[in-house]
């Protein structure tokens, strides 16, 4: 959360103009591969989803029906739940 243009999408995903500009999803997707890479010895399996938290509904953003032009209503919705201990979990 945080107030309009404070920068949080930019934060997340970075400026579009320069390599050293990228955010912290393809830093850390960027960081995962390389290691990966670099680990000869073990096979991973990477499973990967983007959501977007709005209105306290989360949305898939890499779901394939995302890509068939709907709108975010009709996508799943992701449910936020926090446990007894404040943790949260996220359901969908």
């Amino acid at each position: 959360y945080g107030q309009t243009g404070s920068g949080k999408t930019f934060t997340i995903t970075g400026g579009t103009e320069r390599y050293a500009d990228r955010g912290v999803i393809p830093r850390v997707l960027s960081y995962l591969f390389e290691r990966c890479k670099k680990d000869t010895e073990a096979q991973y399996t990477i499973y990967i989803s983007f959501l977007e938290i709005y209105n306290n509904s989360g949305f898939d953003l890499l779901d394939a029906a995302h890509e068939d032009g709907n709108s975010m209503e009709d996508l799943q919705k992701v449910v936020i739940l926090e446990d007894e201990n404040g943790n949260m979990h996220l359901k969908g």
